[in-house]
């Protein structure tokens, strides 16, 4: 089955934060993802969605995805 595309995201965003990684520039994740196909949009709403389920957090400058 194809994951919706936040769920999408959320595993590329885990995969670039690598075994036991806390954290991923933000950045860099929007590079990778933009390569996949994905909108800045969809990037955006991936974001909130998780942001608002406390499963990630990013900071105020928007520079850094931080995993709880």
């Amino acid at each position: 089955r194809c994951p919706r595309p936040s769920e999408a995201i959320f595993g590329i965003l885990r995969e670039l934060g690598g075994p036991g990684g806390r954290s991923v520039p933000l950045p860099q994740a929007l590079e990778v993802l933009g390569a996949r196909g994905f909108t800045p949009g969809q990037v955006s709403a991936a974001l909130d969605e998780y942001e608002g389920l406390n499963v990630l957090q990013v900071n105020p400058s928007r520079t850094r995805v931080t995993f709880v």
